[in-house]
């Protein structure tokens, strides 16, 4: 009898080692799952004409609005939290982020909030929204890896010329990288908009393996086919 009560825990806290060695990877694997089934079902979303759509309306008027300002609002990193529209769509997202390079399908989400952070790639309040338009610039911000999922982690990866491709509510938009920096994260003129260009810009902390006191910035120019000159890169 006391020997099967010995098997019995014995049993018992041999579970309990192994749940506890596999809890990571199935936490990984369910939010893995979770952020490929909202790229699915973003990708699998139809909205009507941008030009009808009262939704692309009020992006290009806040793209147009925030160049116009020089961009005011964004006066310190809280700023980078703030949601420039409502979404109509439940989920608070305005398409996703293709990296073919880094092998990385994630949502985006407006606001860089710890939640939105979380759940997968966020467009940094008072930068622009990937529309489409010049004199714009959406920056675009993930963790480097959360529980599992690799996010941006592996950003370094990414060589001038590489392909980065955002679609959005209406259409697919494809961006080149053109140049790599590492940066302070209070230098905010760092990410400003260009005049004349439409860029995406992506954002992680930076060293992976440090306390990401960095920031490491990649920036996009859109691409209409014609190749892209290779510039030194500034880290």
């Amino acid at each position: 009898m006391k020997q099967k009560i010995i098997n019995i825990v014995g049993i018992f806290f041999l579970v309990i080692g192994i749940t506890l060695l596999l809890y990571p990877e199935i936490i990984s694997y369910l939010k893995q799952k979770q952020s490929d089934q909202t790229v699915k079902e973003l990708t699998q979303r139809r909205s009507k004409r941008k030009q009808d759509d009262l939704l692309y309306q009020k992006a290009v008027c806040y793209n147009r609005k925030i160049f116009k300002e020089k961009q005011a609002g964004l006066k310190d990193v809280f700023s980078y939290r703030s949601v420039p529209i409502v979404l109509r769509n439940e989920k608070n997202t305005f398409g996703y982020i293709k990296i073919p390079k880094m092998k990385q399908k994630l949502p985006l989400y407006l606001g860089a909030t710890m939640e939105n952070m979380r759940k997968g790639a966020a467009i940094m309040g008072q930068t622009s929204l990937p529309v489409g338009q010049k004199d714009s610039n959406c920056v675009i911000a993930a963790h480097r890896g959360y529980r599992g999922i690799p996010y941006f982690r592996d950003i370094e990866q990414l060589k001038t010329g590489d392909q980065v491709i955002i679609r959005n509510p209406w259409e697919r938009l494809d961006y080149r990288v053109t140049k790599i920096k590492v940066i302070d994260p209070y230098d905010m003129d760092k990410i400003l908009i260009q005049k004349g260009k439409d860029m995406v810009t992506l954002l992680t902390c930076h060293p992976y393996r440090g306390h990401g006191r960095y920031r490491y910035v990649v920036y996009c120019m859109r691409n209409h086919g014609q190749k892209i000159r290779k510039q030194k890169e500034d880290r």
